[in-house]
């Protein structure tokens, strides 16, 4: 079996594509390929994949759509105080909200005119632009959970469309967007992807993962892991409580993280990276400018290319830094001084052992 799964995240339903079960979800797809299908020819594959984008599109776990004609580039923002948040591109100059109505696990067939009754929903257009506003009556939450009402949302938009995405509690999904982007929820994950834009995020408690983004990132969270895939750009990323990885990004990467392991491997520019409780390994593929690298109770262990000019600072209970070419002072646990004539400021600080290696 080839398997490839995302959680599943919004009252999904099995179909069958020649005998290939499939769970379409119209937030998450799980996908279950039996191995002998990967024999079949790329056309009969590409039609099966171009079906369950049509089952996607007409899958009936939703309360009522909207669709509204926009120029571009175009503009959405969507702030409700419960619920979750999916954006996903499409063709065509027009914005798509499918608004799924919950109680408990149920959905309610329920128009926009009886939404209305129960809570105050605002939607404000322009030529350019849908925002969206839910604010919950204070009684819909002296309730149980079965008995309060929970708006979802699924979104279909332009690719040159602009997104401000708020969820008090809520996970935010965001993919396939050209413009700068903002997600924030106090309860929930964030999931970007496929961005050519800027993206600033913020959770109060959830996990955040960002992948292929051509632009800065600056997300964080407060209780939650972060992990950045295939970023072009500059990013500053944060936890208060949780672990931090990174794997291929190009540009000043910050990172800091109060309690948790910071990892990170073929970064090219520069690093910084800050954890109170936790061990720090990456490899750098190309180092510039500078690496800074600091934990109160953990190791550090760096790879870095080799014959570059350094500007050593390292303290640590236990070093196992090469020194080629160099001027200065050194001991047990504090090397300062060049390396190969000096240049690139490296600063690692640690309770524990620092390795540095060069390749």
């Amino acid at each position: 079996m080839l398997r490839v799964s995302q959680p599943l995240n919004w009252g999904g339903r099995p179909v069958f594509l020649g005998g290939m079960p499939i769970v379409i979800s119209p937030l998450f797809i799980n996908l279950t390929i039996p191995f002998t299908l990967m024999k079949l020819s790329l056309p009969l594959i590409t039609a099966c994949l171009f079906a369950v984008s049509v089952c996607m599109a007409q899958d009936p776990e939703y309360s009522f759509k909207e669709i509204y004609k926009v120029s571009t580039p175009a503009q959405l923002s969507i702030s409700s105080s419960d619920g979750n948040i999916e954006v996903l591109p499409s063709q065509g100059n027009a914005i798509e909200v499918f608004f799924q109505v919950k109680k408990g696990n149920n959905v309610l067939k329920i128009s926009k005119a009886e939404l209305s009754k129960e809570l105050k929903l605002t939607i404000e257009t322009t030529a350019n632009s849908v925002a969206i506003d839910v604010e919950y009556p204070p009684s819909t939450w002296t309730f149980g959970f079965n008995d309060r009402m929970r708006v979802n949302f699924r979104v279909l938009v332009p690719t040159q469309t602009a997104c401000d995405l708020r969820s008090s509690d809520g996970n935010i999904a965001l993919s396939g967007v050209t413009a700068n982007q903002r997600c924030k929820t106090s309860d929930g994950d964030i999931r970007v992807s496929s961005i050519k834009g800027d993206v600033f995020g913020r959770t109060s408690d959830g996990n955040i993962h960002v992948t292929q983004v051509t632009g800065a990132i600056d997300m964080k969270t407060s209780d939650g892991n972060i992990r950045l895939e295939n970023i072009a750009g500059n990013a500053t990323v944060g936890t208060s409580d949780g672990n931090i990885s990174i794997t291929k990004a190009k540009g000043e990467i910050s990172t800091s993280t109060s309690d948790g392991d910071i990892s990170f491997r073929e970064i090219a520019g520069s690093f910084s990276g800050s954890t109170s409780d936790g061990n720090v390994k990456g490899d750098m593929i190309e180092l510039q400018k500078s690496l800074t690298v600091r934990t109160s109770d953990g190791n550090i262990d760096i790879s870095i290319p080799d014959h570059l000019g350094l500007d050593l600072d390292v303290k640590g209970e236990s070093l196992h830094v090469p020194l080629t070419n160099f001027s200065g002072t050194s001991d047990e646990k504090v090397i300062r001084g060049k390396s190969n004539g000096g240049g690139i400021a490296v600063n690692l600080s640690s309770n524990g052992g620092v390795s540095l290696t060069y390749r």
